[in-house]
């Protein structure tokens, strides 16, 4: 006798009664656990495949919603962005920390607030001529020269107003010179530098030249000119 497992129910020809009800008995089981082996596998395969797309879809919803993290990252630099700091005036100009640059580029150290180390000592010694920085605040403080020579509303430069009067009215008294290009080099040979740009465009600055705080000239000196020569290019 032949049995085909895929041909389901089939008869026991032959035997007895009660033969017969076995293998009728038998013949049920195996069906039975052939249409659930078969509904058990199919059930399995279609949870896997509804488990992969949920894990695709999961991917997909990942790489369209930026974590919370990274958004609140995103927004924090965009405010930053937008943030800018208010204008400063010139005294917050000279208490900012610079923004350093390279040669040739020079930058501005705030002395307003030092005392004079040794009051007793003049700013020019007995029976010498008085230096450039000292005829300078002799001629700032002059209220006769306002208008032809005069301090910033800050007091840290000086600008020439009126430069044929200066080389008229104030070369001959305090120089001993009367040429404008003259008194330009003997400025620039004491460290004074003239601002191109700015409120305070063509006025002069030193760093030790301040209003009302003369005694800060005796910090300044002329370089000689072998100085001059090993200065880097």
């Amino acid at each position: 006798m032949e049995m085909n497992n895929t041909t389901m129910p089939f008869e026991f020809q032959g035997g007895s009664l009660d033969e017969r009800e076995a293998a009728s008995i038998v013949a049920g089981l195996h069906t039975n656990n052939t249409v659930v082996g078969v509904s058990a596998a199919a059930g399995t395969k279609k949870r896997s495949r509804d488990n992969g797309t949920a894990t695709v879809a999961n991917k997909k919803r990942l790489k369209k919603k930026p974590s919370t993290s990274s958004a609140v990252a995103a927004r924090s630099k965009d405010t930053k962005a937008k943030k800018k700091d208010p204008p400063m005036d010139a005294t917050g100009l000279v208490f900012a920390q610079p923004d350093l640059k390279p040669s040739p580029y020079f930058y501005y150290t705030d002395h307003s607030l030092e005392q004079d180390d040794d009051p007793l000592t003049p700013m020019t010694a007995a029976g010498s001529v008085p230096t450039f920085p000292a005829k300078m605040h002799a001629i700032l403080t002059n209220p006769q020269l306002a208008d032809v020579v005069g301090w910033a509303p800050h007091g840290r430069s000086w600008r020439i107003l009126k430069p044929r009067d200066f080389e008229i009215r104030v070369l001959p008294k305090y120089f001993e010179h009367s040429k404008f290009s003259s008194f330009v080099r003997q400025a620039n040979g004491w460290g004074f530098r003239r601002m191109s740009h700015g409120d305070d465009k063509n006025a002069y600055y030193h760093e030790y030249f301040l209003r009302a705080m003369p005694w800060l000239c005796k910090k300044m000196r002329r370089p000689k000119v072998s100085e001059k020569m090993r200065r880097p290019k």
